[in-house]
């Protein structure tokens, strides 16, 4: 029994001591990973030391002036409203970010994850970071979840998806979208397509 319990305490400490998260490493502060390519990855960046913070979900931290995911600066957001929704998702006071994305139109004070890839707000339903073309919210339901998802430059986006030509590609550099299935009671989505 005793070589059990050895070894399953063993095994906890190398998996903690390998979690990546940032710690100060030669007094700077840094992301640290681990990979079986490179092993420890160390990934350095400019943060205010006397402010740094790292978050409950140790991929997130922030300073005065920025909020991290990793090792990088999520765009837009405010450090001093910042705050983990959980599933990928945060918030300030302005905006709400999937990964280090900021949401199209999304509004902080309403907004509810749902199934991945889907959330939504008081007025709008999202498919990643992309608000649904949408007649019947009330009724929308995910019939499919999933965790995958791609990221692509919005001005691409938009030459392949013309009805999202008003997006902001200056505030929206990137969109973010999953592939999951939805329906109301009028409409079927197959991830941000309406099909129906």
């Amino acid at each position: 029994m005793r070589p059990q319990i050895l070894f399953f305490v063993t095994l906890t400490l190398l998996l903690t001591a390998c979690s990546p998260g940032f710690e100060k490493v030669d007094g700077k502060w840094a992301y640290v990973s681990y990979d079986e390519a490179v092993g420890k990855r160390v990934r350095y960046i400019e943060a205010d030391d006397a402010t740094f913070t790292i978050l409950r979900n140790k991929q997130y931290a922030k300073d005065k002036d920025h909020v991290f995911l990793k090792t990088n600066i999520i765009a837009h957001a405010d450090p001093a409203t910042f705050y983990l929704i959980g599933k990928g998702y945060a918030a300030d006071n302005t905006n709400v970010y999937l990964d280090s994305y900021t949401m199209i139109g999304a509004d902080p004070k309403t907004f509810k994850r749902l199934s991945f890839p889907y959330s939504r707000d008081a007025g709008k339903v999202f498919c990643g970071t992309l608000p649904l073309d949408i007649d019947d919210i009330e009724s929308f339901k995910v019939t499919k979840s999933s965790s995958a998802k791609s990221m692509v430059p919005t001005d691409l986006f938009i030459e392949s998806n013309p009805e999202y030509a008003g997006i902001d590609t200056a505030k929206y550099p990137l969109v973010l979208y999953g592939f999951g299935k939805a329906k109301t009671r009028s409409e079927e989505f197959d991830g941000f397509k309406k099909t129906r």
